[in-house]
């Protein structure tokens, strides 16, 4: 995979990466609807097909059955639909606007900083700490204005790099997070060495 790739010439050329995998609370559930319908057009949906999903999206109410009783109705304003075939690349969207907004060109072989994202697996890669620190925040503020809360205990670190270092946890903005010696990415295992060792049988 790419981002395989990217780690394993940064180590050949003793170049050190930070990572955050991160992971959003309930993603797909919170998600605001008007965003939704923000992203499109922005992405310059026609307007027919945004009026079609929009009518899926708005004035959705529901109710919840407790024993035998039906609480008040209530409006629904936030996450897309279960089992929907459009609720993925309506998610990726998003996700995708999101990831504009942080403004990263290029990849981490030619500028100090990346951003990786596929659904609901973000990944952020710098050179340096500070870096990564001023990115995690700015992904962190842009991503509470669509409804994405980044779940801390779920979202890890990892840095890759030659040296020997402590496995002490980085504190971001009274975020804490655990540092790992290798993270599964979209099926791959990443270490801190660069190692493929555990993705041999």
């Amino acid at each position: 995979m790419v981002v395989r790739q990217i780690f394993e010439k940064c180590y050949e050329y003793n170049i050190e990466l930070h990572k955050i995998f991160v992971d959003y609370s309930q993603a797909f559930d919170c998600v605001h609807r008007n965003n939704i319908i923000e992203c499109l057009t922005k992405y310059e949906v026609p307007k027919k097909l945004i009026k079609l999903i929009g009518l899926t999206l708005t004035n959705s109410t529901a109710k919840v059955k407790t024993g035998n009783q039906f609480t008040n109705e209530f409006r629904i304003v936030s996450g897309v639909k279960q089992g929907d075939p459009l609720s993925a690349t309506l998610f990726s969207i998003v996700i995708d606007n999101v990831k504009k907004q942080l403004d990263l060109k290029g990849n981490i072989s030619t500028c100090i900083k990346q951003c990786s994202a596929h659904a609901n697996d973000t990944l952020l890669t710098t050179r340096t700490m500070h870096a990564l620190e001023d990115t995690f925040q700015k992904l962190k503020e842009i991503s509470l204005q669509v409804g994405l809360t980044i779940n801390k205990h779920k979202t890890k670190y990892l840095r890759c790099t030659k040296k020997q270092h402590k496995m002490d946890g980085i504190d971001i903005t009274q975020t804490h997070l655990e540092q790992v010696k290798s993270f599964k990415y979209l099926g791959s295992i990443v270490n801190r060495n660069n190692s493929t060792e555990e993705e041999i049988p």
